[in-house]
């Protein structure tokens, strides 16, 4: 019964639909172009870009081996998804000889809070239950379990598969210069 059990919950979980993506850089042109298990390094003068998947997400390392002071234009950067909605994009500054990263969709912002309200704790009369409290009574007796909020902000955009466009725009002493990406999001073969 057990190993019945067992086999059917391996067998829904690989019939579920849990994909694993890869991504296809378009432009600029590189070689390799597929980011997968392996990164991929693009330079774009005076920046090295280093590309790699991390939990189904791209991560987009933005190294900068010069001598000046950069700075990511976050109000003249974006994000086109595959929709076709633009979304902004957070500012960094890259000090010389440092490093910043990205995640492509970004990851929501999420914070933890106690669940003072949370249901079928130890709630009743009697010896068990001195404070006359739920987290003090018979069955649970610590802090209270924590719940987790998501915010959603115009940063925030999903990313199934598809094309979606990436506009950089940096500072550095004075000029302005942009690097522009697309990237394809596919489920690996």
């Amino acid at each position: 019964m057990k190993a019945n059990l067992l086999f059917l919950v391996a067998v829904a979980a690989c019939v579920s639909g849990c994909h694993t993506y890869q991504y296809r850089i378009v432009q600029p042109a590189t070689s390799p172009s597929v980011v997968a298990d392996q990164p991929v390094t693009v330079r774009l003068d005076p920046l090295e870009y280093h590309l790699r998947r991390v939990h189904d997400r791209l991560e987009v390392t933005i190294s900068n081996p010069t001598d000046d002071r950069l700075a990511l234009l976050g109000n003249r950067s974006y994000v086109v998804d595959p929709r076709g909605e633009s979304h902004p994009l957070r500012g960094h500054v890259l000090g010389p000889h440092s490093f910043t990263r990205m995640f492509l969709p970004p990851p929501p912002l999420t914070y933890p809070y106690p669940d003072w309200a949370a249901w079928g704790w130890g709630w009743g009369w009697g010896p068990y239950n001195p404070f006359w409290s739920p987290y003090y009574g018979s069955v649970y007796w610590g802090p209270p379990p924590v719940a987790y909020y998501q915010v959603t902000t115009a940063y925030d955009w999903g990313w199934k598969t598809g094309p979606a466009r990436l506009r950089l725009t940096y500072e550095r002493n004075g000029k302005t210069f942009e690097h522009d990406f697309e990237f394809i999001r596919e489920p690996m073969k």
